[in-house]
């Protein structure tokens, strides 16, 4: 005799729901009341499901089998109340180091470290511990070819803490190019580790070289996992393997690029100077990238990137995204308990034509494997994407931005959120700021619009709205709801330079004269308990 899932005792009911996606849990839960109850009163699955609506994955950096499901719930639904609107921060680190005068590059942030190139030496700073002092490296510590070739050029260092790895990419000092065709080494990569600048002992070998057919005309690197690439030509390296793989994109002499963007192992993203977002997958190390999607941005009005003598000049595109928890993890305490979900974050686009910039803010579900199913390549108009998965906004350049999973920080010089299509004034070198925090996680905005109280202060609603002045060539309205919050207490302009936004914290960096003023805040949490605000399906 056939035994329906309702006739089941709850207890196995339970257990054979968490066996199902998030979604197929709520699409169970309405066919009868006693899966409904099974489901409200299951603290495991309320726990996989408020997981899913934040858009978290949880990670076994904390020994998570060790602590109980109702202390995780509670750990969970506190991490979800720390950016309430109206939120205030604790100065939890603060540091000075000095840094040269001469030449720096931009400061990076990812799980508490900080790392920046100074004009002859590499810093690192660990943010979490006040004891230990930074680390830094000389310049010939870790570009292995200054010993054996004095005029090598140093192109770029990136530092991924979680893999206790620092990759360097260095090159010759100058190429001959007779011919186009012409198979020449243009750099080596050097991996090392972070923590004690001795070579990288999971990695096949401590140099690779990298050979191609044309000159690029920069380098950098993007990391995810066990790969990454460098920008304009695509070499793909699996430095656990000592694998070099290269891949063109595009026609010898095209020099149309900006920006490459590593969604995952499989997916990136060039966002060039056309106005275009294009998709490519990669099999593997060995299989060429094929070009899935092209994404059309809106035109840009042609005053705004023509120069006073009618000179055509391309806007200038800065994109902003989460850093990558991918790949074997050495250091596993800076793993933190939860990490985004790749189908919950988010990309901003900063687009500086010569005026009315814009920020776009693009949710990445739509360039998920799923989003695209077509074998040949496709051209997406704006008018079929942009309206679904977008939100833009008046920017100005100076209004600093981060990303993390499905939030953006946002320094403005208001206490308040923007009205819908206000554009905001640049920060003034003497005034103050305020930190905002936006989220554009469409399960929570979903299940804020289901409970939102319009005189709560704890969550605030808003829309982009309509631009009164814009640099496109369309009129656009932007009605995609999103999570504001803004920290109560202002900081001080005085010789800022950038904000980066992490899980539970805030780095803010300044620049006086001669050093680098670190400042570690973290907002103030609010308890939260474990039957507060029970979440119904249609939420999620």
């Amino acid at each position: 005799m056939a035994v329906g899932l309702s006739s089941l005792p709850t207890e196995l009911i339970c257990h054979i729901l968490l066996f199902l996606t998030p979604k197929d849990i709520c699409r169970c839960a309405i066919t009868c009341k006693i899966v409904w109850d099974a489901v409200q009163n299951s603290v495991h699955i309320q726990y996989k499901l408020e997981l899913y609506a934040q858009g978290l994955n949880e990670t076994d950096s904390t020994n998570a089998d060790s602590i109980s499901i109702a202390s995780k719930m509670r750990s969970l639904k506190n991490l979800a109340s720390l950016w309430r609107s109206g939120f205030r921060v604790n100065t939890v680190f603060q540091d000075v180091v000095t840094r040269d005068e001469q030449y720096m590059e931009p400061q990076v942030v990812k799980c508490g470290t900080l790392w920046v190139w100074r004009m002859n030496d590499l810093l690192i700073r660990d943010c979490k511990k006040k004891t230990k002092p930074p680390q830094v490296w000389p310049e010939h510590g870790f570009f292995k070819q200054l010993h054996t070739h004095n005029l090598t050029t140093r192109h770029s260092v990136v530092v991924d803490p979680l893999q206790d790895l620092v990759v360097a990419i260095s090159s010759p000092p100058a190429l001959t190019w007779d011919d186009a065709r012409q198979d020449q080494l243009v750099f080596w990569v050097d991996f090392w580790l972070a923590s004690s600048q001795l070579p990288h002992p999971d990695s096949a070998c401590t140099s690779l070289e990298c050979r191609h057919t044309c000159e690029p005309d920069t380098y950098a690197v993007h990391i995810l996992g066990d790969m990454f690439t460098p920008n304009m030509f695509i070499q793909v390296i699996d430095w656990r393997k000592g694998h070099v793989k290269r891949h063109a994109l595009w026609e010898l002499g095209e020099r149309s690029y900006i920006n490459l963007h590593l969604v995952d192992k499989h997916t990136m993203l060039i966002i060039n100077s056309k106005g275009y977002i294009l998709s490519y997958t990669l099999q593997g190390l060995d299989g060429s990238p094929r070009c899935r999607a092209t994404y059309l941005l809106p035109i840009l009005r042609l005053g705004h990137y023509l120069s006073a003598d009618s000179t055509s000049i391309l806007p200038y595109c800065v994109v902003y995204a989460s850093p990558s928890f991918h790949g074997t993890v050495a250091h596993p305490d800076l793993m933190p308990s939860y990490v985004p979900s790749p189908e919950s974050q988010i990309m901003i686009l900063e687009i500086l034509p010569i005026s009315w910039p814009v920020m776009i803010v693009i949710d990445m579900a739509v360039f998920s494997e799923k989003a695209i199913r077509s074998e040949t390549p496709v051209e997406i108009p704006w008018s079929d994407w942009g309206p679904k998965y977008t939100w833009c906004f008046p920017h100005h350049p100076s209004h600093r931005i981060s990303v993390f999973g499905s939030k953006m920080a946002y320094a403005l010089p208001l206490d308040h959120t923007p009205e819908p299509g206000q554009r905001v004034e640049a920060l003034s070198p003497e005034g103050n700021f305020y930190i905002h925090i936006w989220d554009f996680n469409k399960r929570l905005i979903a299940r804020s619009e289901n409970t939102h109280d319009p005189d709560s202060p704890e969550v605030v609603l808003r829309k982009p709205g309509r631009f009164a002045q814009s640099c496109f060539d369309e009129d656009l309205a932007f009605n995609r709801p999103y999570i504001a919050s803004v920290c109560a207490e202002p900081f001080s302009m005085r010789h800022f330079d950038r904000v980066f936004l992490e899980q539970d914290r805030l780095t803010l960096t300044r620049l006086p004269v001669g050093f680098v003023d670190i400042q570690v805040v973290s907002p103030i949490s609010m308890e939260v308990g474990l039957e507060h605000e029970r979440h119904r399906e249609k939420s999620l």
